[in-house]
Order: C-alpha cells, then sequence, then structure tokens
C-alpha cells in the first residue's frame, strides 16, 4: 500500500485536546505574522564547506 515509503507518526500533543484547542483560539494572527517576518532563515552553506579539510591545530 505504501509502496516502500515509510510514514509519518501520527500527531501527538503532551495536552489534552480541550487545552490544545483553547491556546489555538487564542492565537492573534498579526502576532504569529509578526513572528514569522522577524525570524530569520539559517545561514546557508555552499557545497564546499563540508568538503574543506578540517584545519590541524
Amino acid at each position: 500500500m505504501t509502496n516502500g515509503e515509510k510514514r509519518e507518526k501520527p500527531l501527538h500533543l503532551d495536552m489534552d485536546p480541550d487545552e490544545a484547542l483553547e491556546r489555538f483560539m487564542q492565537t492573534d494572527p498579526a502576532e504569529l505574522k509578526r513572528r514569522l517576518d522577524k525570524k530569520k532563515p539559517p545561514p546557508k552553506r555552499g557545497p564546499s564547506v563540508s568538503k574543506k579539510p578540517k584545519p590541524s591545530d
């Protein structure tokens, strides 16, 4: 059925569903957008970085 592909694990929350829903409903969409806009992506590494020999001390 999965053609040999692995499936993702099911979502697991460490809180009861009512609390999770309550917290989700309190989320301010404008604050979320500000946080996502402010978050910087991780620095990009070129392909040569992993192939460089490490300097010896």
